[in-house]
């Protein structure tokens, strides 16, 4: 069985899409709480569920497609960062792969 060697991976950089979003969630309760606490608004809480809920799960699907648009736009460019971190023997430098002849 061979393997072949990919070169170096990237690592993902940055927070999840999901951390953001139930982030954003757990913030947007708070704020409508301590708004109906305060008196500025009434807050129903079975439409206010609803509708943060709503918005999470939107927000979790269209975070989830641009990360897949991403990760198929690098996979097709062979994995290179838009930087071409890449090295001069095609990646595989450091890695202990051996180059053949074809």
């Amino acid at each position: 069985m061979s393997t072949q060697d990919y070169g170096p991976v990237a690592e993902k950089q940055g927070p999840a899409v999901g951390t953001i979003v139930w982030g954003a969630v757990v913030m947007a309760v708070g704020a409508l709480i301590l708004a109906d606490r305060l008196g500025w608004l009434h807050v129903e809480p079975g439409y206010a569920a609803a509708g943060v809920m709503l918005l999470a799960g939107l927000g979790l699907v269209v975070g989830g497609l641009i990360a897949a648009g991403r990760r198929r736009r690098s996979a097709a460019d062979g994995g290179v960062p838009a930087g071409g971190a890449q090295g001069a023997d095609g990646g595989a430098s450091g890695s202990g792969a051996t180059p053949t002849a074809t």
